[in-house]
């Protein structure tokens, strides 16, 4: 049975629609692959800096537009030309050599762009390839900081395995950092401290790098510090040896009571020397200084090898006589 006019009109019309349907899909894809193809375009940008120029704030930007001439996909020069009025903003880091100082206009330097052309490169990574720099200087204006050298203290916990010790403090390097701030800031701070560093069960000299607090205000001209310790192995010994006198003057006898002590010290046990005998003596000067006539011994003879020692008891009391 031949078609009827009503069904030959319903069958071209949703011919039509799919027609136009595939015609807007295939400019759909045609437009996702234009935008992808690269285009030559200029563009503008303001510039902000991070840096470390003795004296002032770490940032500033810049009083020009920086102006390139590139390279970019389809998106991002439609975006650029959609909002042409817009100005964005890259953020870069300069080494401060790069900056000069403006004659006649405190606190103004200015940088070639030849000079940052990698790290402008960088900051438009993926979006879009310089090829030329328009513009050929940009200045900037810094806030002056004051500035000072303050110590860095470690804040730490290390703990040695049984029979390890440590041999030396945790020490870092440098050991002091120039902070900027505003003056009243500046002036109130006298050290800054190092993240805690926490160490358990150790059995061998150590070193790294470890954070420093940040300080609110203050800017640190290093995040960074490093840290040492050393440790060795020992052995503990325990020996009692009588106590010598030293220094006293013709005619007077100084009398120590006890005569004898206890030494308990700690060797290292590559080195360890069981003839070593310590010598505990007291000096007679240390006993005209004391008021109360009591005395604390030295160990005269605590070489490198000695890590540490004990005497006991303390003090010893000391009795002058005529002879």
């Amino acid at each position: 049975m031949p078609a009827t006019r009503s069904e030959r009109w319903k069958k071209l019309k949703s011919d039509w629609y799919v027609m136009l349907i595939a015609l807007v899909l295939s400019f759909f894809v045609w437009a996702l692959y234009d935008m992808s193809l690269g285009y030559d375009a200029y563009v503008q940008y303001s510039v902000e800096v991070a840096t470390s120029i003795a004296g002032y704030d770490e940032k500033s930007v810049s009083n020009e537009l920086l102006v390139l001439q590139g390279r970019g996909d389809g998106y991002y020069v439609l975006l650029k030309r959609l909002h042409r009025n817009k100005i964005d903003k890259i953020s870069i880091e300069v080494d401060p050599s790069m900056f000069h100082p403006v004659e006649g206009v405190p606190d103004r330097f200015f940088l070639w762009t030849e000079d940052i052309d990698m790290e402008v490169a960088q900051a438009l990574s993926g979006k879009f390839e310089p090829a030329y720099f328009d513009t050929r200087q940009l200045t900037f204006d810094f806030a002056p900081r004051s500035f000072k050298t303050v110590p860095v203290e470690i804040k730490s916990n290390v703990s040695c395995k049984s029979q390890y010790m440590l041999t030396s403090d945790v020490k870092v390097s440098p050991d002091s950092v120039r902070i900027y701030g505003r003056t009243e800031d500046v002036r109130n701070i006298d050290v800054v401290f190092t993240k805690y560093l926490s160490l358990s069960g150790v059995e061998r000299s150590g070193s790294g790098s470890i954070e420093l607090e940040p300080v609110r205000g203050i800017r640190l001209e290093q995040k960074r510090v490093n840290y040492s310790f050393s440790v060795a192995r020992y052995v503990e010994q325990s020996v009692s040896v009588d106590i010598e006198v030293s220094n006293v003057p013709r005619g007077r006898e100084l009398l120590v009571l006890p005569g004898k002590v206890t030494v308990v010290y700690r060797s290292a046990f590559d080195g360890h020397n069981d003839s070593f005998i310590p010598e505990v003596v007291v000096d007679y000067n240390d006993y005209v200084d004391s008021r109360s006539g009591k005395v604390i011994p030295r160990l005269l003879n605590a070489g490198a090898n000695i890590f540490s020692y004990t005497i006991s008891p303390l003090p010893v009391e000391c009795i002058l006589t005529e002879r």
